[in-house]
């Protein structure tokens, strides 16, 4: 066995580092012992209550939204900066001290002449009446309070001011109860809550009502003034129903129906408090207008101070989307339309009490480019300001001659006599007649008299003898369609209908109407029943026909074809929001084609020029000539006088110039008015000055004389 080695003692040196080390190490543990003490023991208490007071919640941080432009890129809807003002949840007290709120920042708002959100459908001042025009959303409100159809008006306010709903006391007197109820209805409509935190009570308010609101602030918990992107529309009455408005979402939208396979704008990212396009392109383009919003993750004391704001993902601005309209053509052909309608306004009543149009109550105008489907110009009469839409809307919706409805996309009227030329071209391409063909028109339609104690017998306004389709064409002679169109029947006459736009689907990116052609599965619809003879005036545009002025122009596109009629469409291209790039771009498509030769097309070119060059020159206060036969070039044209009742009627027509080798084509319908062929030609000029840039003709004196039709 061997000794252990004996160690060698440490240096007295080394043996102090050890220590002053373990000293130190000793005292911070002391300290962060100590303070660990104080966060959990001492100040245990205090802090628990700091982290619960805290609330920390996400915001979306809104995406720029895309512009809507014309043609050239001249802004129809773009953005500013301007302050809302909000709600949150998180801070806004309830019942009374909510309703307290309300009522401050709505007197405060009346005092600047300031609108906030109500989208309750019920007056404002005296018994409470249901706004017309507004069913829908009656309905909806009945639903919401769990009343049956037959509620009132009064029943629904009384309802809204329950201890059960909105609690508005007896201290409120019932004009101040009803704005209220406005607001606080508007919450329940986007579902404002935990999960739904902000909502905008007021947008674009001035100035003056941030720097109140701000100065008054301890008063107003739960409210707060943000500066987010304002939706503006720098020509507010320039196609509005075309461009449409944005506005907030319903919890409807929000939610969707997953029932029935409806997606809400929930499952496509979109917070609560979102605007979305409530109609036109604004709503057919949402989800390209709007990009993808961000995040703010915001922390909050229990006063509502906010102690951080972290931007947690960067939104995505939207695209641009270029219409194919042309904002000074639009305007143009809006006042042309416009001025019209005042002249025929103008007319003393007719001494042989005649409907002379001076009883009209709107009308449309439709041009397209023949070569593409693009629309040039979509214009309705009546208009309204988008800019005050919302403000206006109930007045707007109570209004008898509907400046709301899209009359050029959505009015449903009998086209007249411009039908004749789908029946021309039908019988000449199925080869029934030939263009030298005649039909012996002796003003009375005699053919059904082999049936006995007929009494069906139709007539013409004229008395054109032996008559063929270019000369019947011109002079609109009634015989001859009723006869032609008996042979080609009612099947053929709805199949060419179809292939030239009416009655159909014209492809436009925008909900139309679709209206229908005459025939016994219409008759059936309508529940009425159908008559052999009836097809003598579906021939001649009467009858269960409806058509649009859209459906109109793309008439008389397909004529200009030959045929061929293009898809209908409204958007250019969209592009990058920076303008930058060009992201998609449509193209023209063919929706439907038949073959028309060049003999029928002649036919009926010819008979439309004879129809053009016999319009009178009209002296009037006007401004502008009528007449189509000094233009330059030949216009081929065809009118109708639609009826209404037995002593009303509409005008309407359609036209595409040069006749030879046309570039766009024109639907017109004046409801209730007269001669529409009168506004062809300032269109013409309108287009051949602003589309194509040519200088305005000089003008001539106008005629003395006026010529009748």
């Amino acid at each position: 066995m061997f000794a252990p080695k004996p160690q060698k003692p440490q240096k007295p040196k080394e043996r102090g580092r050890l220590i002053i080390l373990s000293f130190l190490a000793a005292l911070v543990c002391g300290v962060y012992i100590l303070q660990l003490m104080n966060f959990q023991i001492v100040r245990g208490e205090e802090f628990l209550a700091k982290t619960q007071q805290m609330t920390v919640s996400t915001i979306a941080v809104k995406a720029g939204r895309g512009e809507i432009t014309d043609t050239n890129g001249e802004p129809l809807a773009q953005n500013k900066v301007g302050y809302n003002i909000v709600f949150y949840y998180s801070f806004l007290p309830s019942g009374e001290e909510r309703n307290r709120i309300i009522a401050e920042l709505i007197e405060m708002l009346e005092e600047t002449g300031e609108d906030w959100h109500d989208p309750l459908p019920i007056s404002l001042e005296g018994e409470p009446e249901f706004i017309s025009g507004r069913e829908d959303d009656v309905a909806l409100l009945k639903e919401k309070l769990g009343v049956n159809v037959y509620a009132t008006a009064a029943d629904c306010m009384y309802n809204l001011r329950s201890s059960e709903f909105f609690d508005i006391g007896e201290e409120y007197d019932d004009l101040t109860a009803r704005k209220i109820a406005g607001v606080r209805y508007g919450m329940v409509l986007a579902d404002f809550s935990v999960n739904n935190n902000q909502y905008t009570f007021a947008e674009d308010v001035s100035t003056e009502t941030v720097l109140k609101v701000k100065e008054l602030s301890y008063q107003f918990p739960g409210v707060d003034i943000v500066d987010e992107d304002i939706r503006i529309y720098p020509d507010g009455d320039l196609a509005p129903h075309i461009v449409g408005v944005v506005g907030q979402m319903y919890a409807e939208q929000y939610y969707g129906d997953p029932d029935n396979g409806i997606e809400g704008y929930r499952d496509k990212g979109y917070p609560m408090n979102a605007l979305i396009g409530r109609f036109g392109i604004e709503q057919y383009m949402e989800e390209t207008l709007h990009g993808v919003d961000g995040v703010m993750t915001v922390e909050q004391n229990q006063d509502g101070t906010i102690l951080s704001e972290t931007i947690t993902q960067q939104p995505e601005s939207g695209s641009n989307v270029g219409l194919t309209i042309d904002a000074k053509f639009q305007a143009r052909v809006q006042e042309i339309l416009a001025d019209y309608i005042s002249y025929l306004r103008s007319l003393p009543d007719d001494p042989d009490g005649d409907d002379n149009g001076n009883q009209v109550v709107g009308g449309a105008v439709v041009v397209l480019d023949v070569n593409t489907g693009a629309v040039l110009a979509a214009v309705t009469a009546p208009t309204y300001d988008l800019n005050n839409y919302f403000t206006d809307y109930n007045e707007l919706a109570a209004q008898e001659d509907l400046p709301m409805l899209n009359r050029a996309f959505d009015g449903l009227y009998r086209p007249g006599s411009t039908f004749k030329t789908v029946v021309a071209a039908g019988a000449l391409t199925e080869g029934i007649i030939s263009p030298s063909d005649t039909v012996t028109c002796r003003r009375v339609y005699t053919y059904y008299d082999y049936i006995p104690g007929n009494t069906f017998r139709p007539t013409c306004l004229g008395y054109h003898g032996d008559i063929s389709v270019v000369r019947a064409l011109t002079v609109s002679c009634n015989i001859f369609f009723y006869d032609v169109g008996r042979r080609l029947g009612i099947d053929k006459i709805q199949e060419y209908a179809h292939f030239f736009g009416l009655g159909t689907d014209t492809g436009l990116e925008l909900s139309t109407a679709t209206g229908g052609i005459s025939g016994p599965d219409r008759s059936e619809l309508l529940g009425t029943t159908w008559q052999p003879g009836n097809v003598c005036q579906t021939s001649i545009g009467q009858m269960d026909t409806a058509v649009t002025p859209l459906q109109l122009a793309t008439q008389a596109m397909t004529l200009a074809n030959r045929g061929t009629r293009y898809r209908t469409h409204l958007i250019k291209e969209v592009r990058s929001y920076d303008d930058s790039e060009v992201l998609t771009t449509t193209e023209p498509e063919i929706m439907s084609q038949f073959s028309m030769s060049d003999e029928t097309y002649a036919a009926i070119c010819s008979g439309m020029i004879g129809a053009a060059q016999s319009v009178p020159e009209l002296e009037s206060t006007l401004g502008w000539k009528t007449s189509l036969s000094d233009l330059g070039y030949d216009v081929a044209l065809k009118t109708g006088t639609p009826q209404v009742t037995n002593t009303t009627f509409s005008s309407s027509a359609i036209a595409f110039a040069p006749a030879d080798g046309a570039e766009i084509a024109i639907g017109i319908l004046l409801e209730r008015g007269a001669n529409a062929r009168n506004i062809v030609r300032p269109i013409l000029e309108a287009y051949a000055e602003i589309i194509k840039g040519e200088a305005p003709a000089e003008e001539e004196p106008v005629s003395s004389e006026e010529s009748a039709e």
